[in-house]
């Protein structure tokens, strides 16, 4: 009998959601259907990680991900890494606008790759994300003899990982959409113009 592979699926959050979106894909999905999809039937997935932000107050989607990253906390086996959002002011040709920009999500999650590298947790680490920042850190999984598997969305292939890890395209196959939020008797806010995206 073979022995089994150990598996940690580490998952950008922001990216993840911002990439569904582009697909025109449900953007709110089943993080532990997602990663044992990911692994499949004949690994062991050991623990998913899922890095993201707390939307912003009054930005017209508080609630409803409020309640997203509650139903993540509960479940099983994924551990979930609060970053926050800095808020920032940006112009366009429409003028200026106050947005928001994501911290501490990439450094967090490097630091549980590497963490989890040296204690052996794992043989095989799968990054979602289609953010090429993460090379390095991809690289580095090498000198710990982990292989890494980089799951990105069409028209977002992070190149520079290329040849440091087998390249996977995200398919539509993967998603289990989570279930909406109970409807809530508070009316609507209004907020500003929202942008997580990392400076």
């Amino acid at each position: 009998m073979l022995e089994t592979e150990f598996v940690a699926v580490f998952i950008d959050g922001n990216n993840l959601y911002h990439r569904l979106r582009d697909c025109g894909w449900p953007a709110r999905v089943e993080i532990g259907s997602l990663a044992e999809r990911l692994v499949g039937k004949y690994r062991t997935l050991v623990t998913t990680y899922y890095y993201n932000a707390e939307p912003p107050g009054g930005s017209g989607h508080e609630e409803q991900g409020q309640y997203y990253l509650r139903q993540i906390r509960g479940t099983p086996n994924v551990v979930f890494r609060k970053s926050r959002l800095q808020r920032v002011t940006l112009a366009d040709e429409n003028g200026s606008y106050e947005t928001y920009t994501e911290k501490g999500a990439d450094t967090a999650l490097v630091a549980d790759m590497i963490r989890g590298a040296a204690a052996n947790e794992f043989d095989v680490a799968i990054l979602v994300s289609s953010d090429g920042d993460f090379a390095p850190a991809v690289e580095m999984l090498r000198d710990y003899q982990k292989r890494v598997e980089v799951v990105y969305f069409r028209g977002n292939m992070p190149f520079v990982m290329e040849g440091l890890a087998l390249m996977r395209e995200f398919r539509q196959s993967l998603l289990k959409e989570m279930d909406p939020p109970p409807r809530s008797r508070r009316s609507g806010r209004r907020g500003g113009r929202v942008d997580r995206r990392r400076s």
